[in-house]
């Protein structure tokens, strides 16, 4: 494989989900990646979630990106032949009776109930604080983002699509687009955080935050079957086990827990739990956020045959299929850099 279409820099979710798309697209693709520590999988819930819980509005660009994420990651599943998507109610607990008023008023005129099922009572989960109520957005759910990278990358690997290694640019030919013994038309980069160290794209605002989550053990509850939502999610993974975050720390981007964010945490579980809970591990990794809030895609200013994707957040694995079939698209048909929505194109930083 020495003369091939793409070579793609990083196999997070980002770079999954193109070289998924460009294969899919017939395109001899090369993905070069090490599991590096403090990538932002290990923390990430993979939730997919249509409402910006804080104002009760749905989210950007919600009613294209989620028919579009529940139909990717199912053709995803067929391919891999596992399963990683898991449907799930989010039950967003009020903590006063504004919060209530705020949500009904939105239901009932500001066409919120094609996100909003129902209402539910006060005190109607006996192992949770709702003294005010709760309401339960659907379809919602998570992708179970670990197990979804680590079946893509046993497929690279057994299709020879993959080479476990840091990426070296001092092995790098920008001029004429090669990797050591490897030349193509184009590469993508898809980094993380670590794009903040990439020669070509280092000028991006790239904003990592650090996040902490916590796996905890609620004896009392086998399996809730819902998300719980409340200033912190709390996602039942089976067995008694939940999944808790998350913490935002702009400071330290090592994979070390912080004082700090387990208490944060703790404080935030006691506020919605009603019973007793262990501990049973936590972890901390880094997510490549943008100033802007907004993904980073498209082609370096002065080198049309180097790209980027990027920034995807704590929103990606919602926002992550369309924005990757978008980059696809452009990457194989379009000849015009305007062809990638200006929310998220990287020219808005040129």
């Amino acid at each position: 494989m020495n003369n091939i279409d793409f070579i793609i820099v990083g196999q997070g979710l980002a770079g999954t989900l193109l070289a998924h798309d460009l294969i899919d697209a017939k395109k001899n693709i090369l993905i070069i990646d090490k599991q590096l520590e403090a990538s932002a999988s290990k923390v990430a819930a993979g939730l997919i979630n249509p409402v910006g819980m804080k104002r009760c509005i749905p989210s950007f660009m919600s009613d294209v990106y989620l028919p579009k994420a529940l139909n990717t990651y199912r053709s995803l599943e067929k391919k891999l032949k596992v399963s990683f998507l898991h449907l799930k109610p989010i039950v967003r607990l009020f903590s006063n009776l504004d919060v209530k008023r705020d949500w009904e008023i939105k239901y009932s005129n500001e066409n919120m109930d094609k996100y909003i099922s129902s209402f539910n009572n006060p005190d109607k989960f006996s192992f949770l604080k709702d003294s005010f109520g709760s309401a339960n957005v659907e379809p919602a759910g998570h992708l179970d983002v670990n197990l979804f990278l680590d079946k893509s990358r046993e497929y690279f690997k057994l299709n020879n699509l993959l080479i476990n290694e840091i990426f070296n640019f001092d092995f790098f030919d920008e001029n004429n687009i090669s990797y050591k013994s490897i030349t193509a038309q184009k590469i993508i980069f898809c980094e993380g955080f670590r794009l903040r160290e990439n020669p070509f794209f280092k000028y991006l605002p790239i904003t990592p935050t650090k996040g902490e989550v916590m796996k905890i053990r609620v004896p009392s509850e086998k399996n809730f079957g819902r998300i719980i939502s409340k200033g912190i999610y709390i996602l039942p993974l089976g067995d008694y086990i939940y999944l808790v975050g998350a913490t935002y720390n702009r400071i330290d981007f090592t994979d070390a827990l912080t004082e700090q964010g387990q208490a944060f945490l703790k404080t935030k579980i006691n506020e919605v739990l009603n019973v007793d809970y262990e501990i049973v591990s936590s972890v901390a990794g880094v997510r490549p956020t943008t100033k802007d809030r907004r993904p980073l895609l498209g082609l370096h200013p002065k080198n049309p045959s180097i790209a980027v994707f990027n920034g995807l957040g704590t929103r990606g694995v919602l926002q992550g299929p369309s924005l990757s079939n978008e980059l696809c698209d452009f990457l194989i048909r379009s000849k015009y850099e305007n062809s990638i929505s200006k929310f998220n194109n990287i020219s808005r930083f040129n």
